[in-house]
């Protein structure tokens, strides 16, 4: 049974259960006081995707994220020179649009601090993703689960590389969905809003939405995973380098597994040791992955036994015993 003490000190997955539920008056008064402090989650400008983190002071797991708008083009400039980790002090207010999660108008906003990753991105991440266009004509799309909260009130998807909300319509379709979950869900394009591109789930259909893999089913299972390298740099929410592996299955679909060892923080730091060395000698083919670093120059494959354990886990991982676990298939 994996201690969940390791589980909130290493940051490697922030459940949303902790300490009592964030109040939205709260948060409110200091949007139109003296604005909220957080941490941008995700900044793309071509998506026209903009979402903010607010974190209860002295309980940094208990979180909510929020879309911002801007009020003004002044603002908008603003957030197209933001990135992921950058720490942001917010004034504005909650809009009223109906949606289940809370979108924060935008009317001040300024940097507190610039997050400087320990290893720098190669050029910008280029998008393959054009949407609206990518999705012209399709009634069906397969997806993988980003997020899921509120007994399904909310799910956001990845299509390609693209972060797409979804308007689910009816929540017993999707409220037991985990993130990661690979889907074909059933669709149709909204026109409003335009930016970032929103769909709706079905109604008319009678099965909107089919799990093609659920995550959870290999949570406890013994196995192996093969691919390249993975690095999840030091950031305001882990204090170091995690390391994964990104297994693309048959369908083209993309997943992260995270190498860990919860049992010996000792054993855990040799594994990590191992994989910083590989990293280390083969610099040639680190890419920008968005919000990750992929070496396409080192392949590994990493035994262990699959840990998924909340539906919101950012990542599956993959308990090893050790740094034997974790095997060179080629480096260049």
């Amino acid at each position: 049974m994996i201690k969940a003490k390791f589980l909130f000190v290493l940051g490697l997955i922030a459940l949303n259960v902790l300490g009592a539920p964030i109040s939205s008056e709260e948060l409110e008064k200091e949007l139109k006081g003296k604005g909220l402090s957080g941490w941008i989650h995700g900044a793309s400008d071509p998506m026209g995707l903009f979402v903010f983190t607010y974190r209860e002071p002295g309980n940094f797991f208990n979180h909510q994220e929020f879309p911002l708008v801007a009020s003004h083009a002044g603002i908008e400039k603003t957030l197209k020179t933001l990135n992921r980790h950058d720490e942001v002090l917010i004034k504005g207010y909650f809009l009223e649009n109906g949606a289940p999660i809370r979108h924060i108008f935008v009317e001040d906003l300024s940097l507190i601090k610039k997050y400087e990753s320990p290893v720098p991105a190669p050029a910008p991440y280029p998008y393959k993703a054009n949407l609206p266009q990518d999705l012209d004509n399709q009634e069906e799309i397969l997806a993988k689960v980003h997020a899921i909260a509120e007994n399904g009130k909310i799910l956001v998807v990845e299509y390609k590389d693209a972060i797409v909300p979804v308007v689910v319509g009816n929540p017993t379709w999707v409220k037991d969905l985990y993130r990661n979950d690979q889907v074909k869900l059933k669709i149709q394009v909204r026109n409003y809003p335009s930016q970032p591109t929103h769909v709706s789930l079905d109604t008319k259909s009678t099965h909107p939405v089919t799990v093609v893999d659920r995550m959870v089913a290999w949570h406890g299972r013994k196995g192996s995973v093969e691919g390249n390298l993975v690095l999840f740099p030091k950031s305001p929410q882990v204090n170091f380098n995690v390391f994964a592996i990104q297994v693309v299955d048959s369908n083209g679909l993309v997943r992260e597994f995270t190498l860990v060892n919860f049992e010996d923080d000792k054993v855990f730091e040799q594994i990590r040791i191992k994989l910083q060395s590989f990293w280390d000698n083969s610099p040639g083919g680190v890419e920008n992955g968005r919000n990750k670093l992929i070496n396409r120059s080192i392949k590994l494959k990493a035994t262990g036994t699959f840990n998924v354990v909340d539906p919101g886990q950012a990542n599956p991982q993959v308990l090893l015993e050790g740094p034997q676990a974790v095997d060179l298939v080629f480096a260049k």
